[in-house]
Order: C-alpha cells, then structure tokens, then sequence
C-alpha cells in the first residue's frame, strides 16, 4: 500500500504529527534568528507566538488521542473479561 493510501486511511494523519512538529520548530527557530537580526521583529514576535501555541496545540491532541485509544483499550478488554464470565460449561 502507497504512503498516500496509509496517510488517507481513518485515523492515518497521525503519523504526520512528527513531521508537523518538526516543522513547526523549524519554523519557530528561522523566525527566532530573523527577530534576533531584526528583521520585522513585531511580525516575528506575533510569529512565534503563534508557532509555540501550533506546538502547544500538538501536544494537547496526542495526549487527548493517546487517553482515547487506551480507554478504548481497556474496554475491549473489559469486553472479552464479561464475554468469558457469561460462559456456562
């Protein structure tokens, strides 16, 4: 299966968020150097608000998704723990 199928599939986006991460401090670095030179330095102030609130963000969604994909364990699990205590031999 091609990367663009993996990526399109439900739930296939989260293996973009490293690159998004990575991306974003990159970002948040050349606009640290360009308001260091000062270069626009109101716009890169605003920019790199902006980019640590972007990785704030992302941080935030892994968490939420990591607690939503562990409930959804234990559920399945608790599942199959009464499936088996219904059993009558």
């Amino acid at each position: 299966m091609s990367v663009i199928q993996e990526l399109l599939k439900p739930g296939g986006a989260i293996a973009l968020i490293p690159a998004i991460r990575v991306t974003i401090l990159l970002l948040l670095v050349m606009v640290i150097i360009m308001g260091i030179l000062d270069i626009a330095r109101i716009h890169m102030v605003v920019l790199s608000c902006l980019s640590v609130g972007l990785l704030g963000s992302i941080s935030y969604f892994e968490k939420v998704w990591a607690d939503v994909q562990q409930s959804r364990g234990s559920q399945s699990a608790a599942a199959k723990v009464d499936k088996e205590a219904e059993k009558t031999d």
